[in-house]
């Protein structure tokens, strides 16, 4: 049965990145000004069909935030970009690795992903780049721990990219991602060690179902703030969420 599952899901998966191949001239255009926007209904459904090929159960608790915002949320897995572009009308800033992914990559630029390299010394036109982008498109998902972990803790923020929320007044938006089996920390959701992208997609093909629970907490208002107290608060109220979520 365990086969069978995981060849009619891989197969289905499969399909469906090709799907999402043929659909990216239409989910994004440019704007009066150039600047290419993403169609979040389009992209809302490609990650929702995802999400129901995988057996993932999704429960919220509070209210989604609402452009303009900057969403800030623990990092657990590749999966929390799945759901949260499922569940938000956000594009991502992801760490440059990700660009030379086969498909995932190629898929990621060209909805609107923004790429950092990790110790590049790069933040400071990063920043610009987000900035813009919030004027345009309103919503941006970032993973300020800086890596996954495995969903028991939450690391410190690296707060230097608040700057561009602060700048265009965009409140910051703290989301909790919490990945549970029966009720119990998930040992196969978290995308941490030297595992592969493929060794963790088999994990989840296996299962017959995964659950998630996402909190969004109210947003802080970032006027007047500065990016070390906008960190503190947002990780603060992740911290809660996660410890909260029985």
């Amino acid at each position: 049965m365990q086969t069978i599952r995981v060849i009619w899901r891989g197969v289905l998966l499969a399909f469906h990145l090709s799907l999402g191949m043929l659909l990216t001239p239409f989910v994004t255009r440019q704007d009066k000004q150039g600047y290419w926007l993403v169609n979040h209904r389009i992209a809302s459904w490609w990650h929702g069909r995802v999400v129901r090929i995988l057996g993932i159960e999704i429960s919220t608790s509070g209210t989604p935030p609402v452009p303009p915002a900057m969403v800030v949320a623990n990092h657990i897995s590749w999966l929390d970009i799945i759901l949260l572009g499922h569940l938000l009308p956000t594009c991502f800033l992801s760490k440059s690795e990700v660009r030379q992914w086969p498909v995932i990559g190629w898929l990621a630029m060209r909805t609107g992903t923004l790429f950092i390299r990790r110790g590049g010394g790069e933040a400071g036109s990063v920043s610009g780049t987000i900035g813009t982008h919030l004027q345009h498109e309103g919503m941006l998902t970032l993973f300020p721990e800086g890596t996954t972990t495995n969903g028991r803790h939450v690391r410190p923020f690296f707060s230097r990219l608040f700057a561009a929320a602060i700048e265009t007044g965009a409140p910051l938006a703290p989301v909790a991602i919490s990945y549970r089996v029966d009720g119990e920390h998930d040992p196969l959701a978290p995308y941490i060690g030297d595992q592969s992208l493929g060794e963790n997609l088999l994990g989840l093909l296996r299962r017959r179902r995964s659950q998630v629970h996402i909190h969004f907490s109210p947003p802080i208002p970032s006027q007047g703030m500065t990016r070390k107290a906008l960190g503190e608060q947002a990780r603060n109220a992740i911290v809660q969420a996660v410890e909260a979520w029985p």
